[in-house]
């Protein structure tokens, strides 16, 4: 049975090649959204910040800036993956080859699907009061 790593004599995977690469962008924004939604719930539920009535106060800051190096991370992660794929040889190489090729731009299109998902539905941050 051929193993995905002696593709290519000398070739070693890099993470982008990796099958978990197809879970990791959904799940990172998954936390995201839970993080920002338990963050403004309990935010309100402590006490209302100052200026509670307008979308600039910490607890909008804070998500911001949350929700900012999460969608930085994704873009990052979406272009390593894209850059992995691009670098690997062609589909017709082998079927080795043809797999991580397929993998790193699977997780490059669900890394970049991520990010543009977390800006969505980041940007009522920055016009929505947190306590409604």
């Amino acid at each position: 049975m051929a193993d995905v790593e002696t593709a290519a004599p000398g070739a070693a995977r890099t993470l982008a090649e990796r099958p978990w690469q197809l879970l990791l962008g959904l799940g990172i924004w998954s936390l995201w959204f839970l993080a920002v939604y338990v963050g403004v719930s309990v935010a309100c539920a402590i006490g209302p910040p100052p200026g509670a009535h307008s979308a600039f106060n910490a607890v909008n800051l804070g998500l911001l800036l949350l929700t900012a190096a999460t969608a930085a991370g994704l873009g990052w992660a979406a272009l390593a993956c894209a850059r992995s794929m691009r670098r690997l040889p062609p589909a017709s190489a082998s079927p080795a080859a043809s797999r991580r090729r397929f993998v790193a731009g699977a997780a490059a299109a669900l890394h970049g699907v991520a990010a543009v998902a977390t800006v969505f539905v980041g940007l009522p941050l920055l016009a929505l009061p947190p306590c409604v």
